[in-house]
């Protein structure tokens, strides 16, 4: 059951919303407490953890004597999930989730190609329990997702890698970010993305690297090549 959401919640939303969408301008102050407080509906004490959590985002910046500063955009968390829906739900942002996609794109060929020297059989037990619920809950679009997520995540833990293992939280924020808009239902997406996809477990399977590797390098040159299309057919 999910957990309610509270005032701070709700007001970390909006405000990390309207920051984002460029309601305050990057390095600019913002308004003094009093005012903010009136236009949130807020108290100070409230306000202040909302400021603390946007602070740990990198949104703001809390400086004695000049008060509350709105961060630059490259200062900012991208590797924070609610900054990375807060940043791709504005219009007009191929060029960062082609950033995304450039990320992972040096990343995941290697954690494959490692998985596949390395992957035990309980590493495979998991990526084929998630690539099972993959084909089953296609047309779920938040439960595939999830269960693309898990997928990715037995892949990381299949490469025993110690220091990508603890990096795996980041890597599956940067997937679930360009997962969620690039989900496509057309029957036609959803045969190449399942194939796509048993064909890397198959490598990894398989024990075959350099097909694992060159696979994963596929699908996120096959991913961006749909953006790219998806977005030159936008008006």
């Amino acid at each position: 059951m999910e957990e309610p959401v509270t005032k701070l919640d709700r007001i970390v939303e909006q405000f990390g919303e309207q920051i984002v969408q460029g309601k305050y301008t990057p390095g600019a102050a913002l308004p003094a407490e009093t005012e903010l407080c009136q236009n949130y509906e807020v108290s100070r004490a409230t306000l202040r953890e909302v400021v603390k959590v946007l602070a740990a985002k990198r949104l703001i910046n809390v400086q004695r004597h000049r008060g509350l500063l709105i961060m630059p955009k490259e200062k900012w968390n991208y590797l924070d999930t609610d900054v990375l829906r807060w940043v791709l739900s504005v219009e007009n942002n191929y060029d960062f989730i082609h950033i995304l996609l450039e990320t992972r794109i040096v990343v995941e060929p290697a954690i494959a190609e490692w998985a596949a020297s390395r992957a035990t059989a309980v590493d495979l037990v998991e990526m084929e329990s998630a690539l099972n619920d993959m084909d089953r809950l296609y047309e779920d679009k938040n439960a595939f997702n999830l269960a693309d997520i898990r997928f990715h995540q037995a892949l990381i833990a299949a490469a025993h890698n110690v220091v990508i293992e603890q990096l795996g939280e980041a890597i599956s924020t940067l997937q679930r970010a360009v997962f969620d808009v690039t989900y496509f239902a057309d029957h036609e997406t959803r045969e190449v993305t399942i194939s796509q996809h048993r064909k890397l477990y198959d490598a990894v399977r398989l024990q075959n690297p350099k097909v694992a590797r060159k696979i994963s390098l596929a699908m996120i040159t096959g991913v961006e090549k749909r953006i790219a299309e998806k977005y030159a057919a936008k008006p």
